[in-house]
């Protein structure tokens, strides 16, 4: 079955790449935000560990409705979380440097939704939807550290204004769980789901 990876995000096409897994791209074309006005108007409240496995499944099934025969899309969504609230991404500087001022000498919470989706030459699809949370802990940092942090380009296409596998990675005092996932695709749980379903990545290296 080919794979597809309904993702334009270079750290999941990069992470895909170095585990040597045969992938396409095609971007869902999916705005969390604008999905997420449409379940606030819908009346629809979900915690951000429901919300973000609900986006990638979004994710999935837009892209597994665009193809034919069989296929296996995977789609995520990461969201970074404190006091249970999400942070999103910051658009401007000043933005950024008050997400950075929130978290700075506190944990927070990155959680990463999974969608895997199977689809068949019969036309028919089945998602399969899973969701990993790492605690990270940041540093106390100094005014001067959250002003030369949010002067880089790292903060403005990224949830919570920073990236744990960049420049980002200076503010991380340590973490708690998967890594990966606060890269943004937990990659030991993508393994059992795929391996779980006929499909070994590790075949990908001999």
């Amino acid at each position: 079955m080919d794979i597809i990876l309904a993702s334009n995000s270079s750290r999941r096409k990069d992470l895909l790449t170095m585990l040597n897994v045969p992938f396409t791209v095609m971007d869902s074309g999916v705005d969390e935000r604008v999905e997420e006005e449409n379940y606030r108007e819908n009346g629809v409240e979900n915690t951000p560990y429901e919300w973000v496995k609900a986006i990638a499944a979004i994710k999935a099934e837009t892209v597994g409705k665009r193809v034919d025969g069989d296929k296996i899309v995977i789609a995520a969504d990461t969201i970074v979380t404190y006091m249970g609230k999400i942070v999103h991404r910051p658009f401007e500087m000043k933005q950024a440097e008050e997400m950075l001022r929130l978290l700075s000498g506190h944990k927070h919470t990155v959680y990463t939704g999974l969608a895997v989706l199977y689809k068949r030459a019969d036309g028919s699809m089945e998602t399969h939807k899973s969701v990993t949370a790492t605690d990270v802990y940041f540093r106390e940092l100094s005014e001067e550290e959250i002003k030369s942090y949010a002067s880089t380009n790292e903060p403005y296409d990224k949830a919570g204004g920073y990236g744990i596998q960049g420049k980002g990675s200076l503010l991380i005092d340590h973490i708690d769980g998967d890594y990966f996932n606060v890269v943004g695709l937990p990659l030991v749980q993508l393994y059992k789901e795929l391996k779980e379903n006929g499909v070994n990545i590790m075949d990908f290296w001999k």
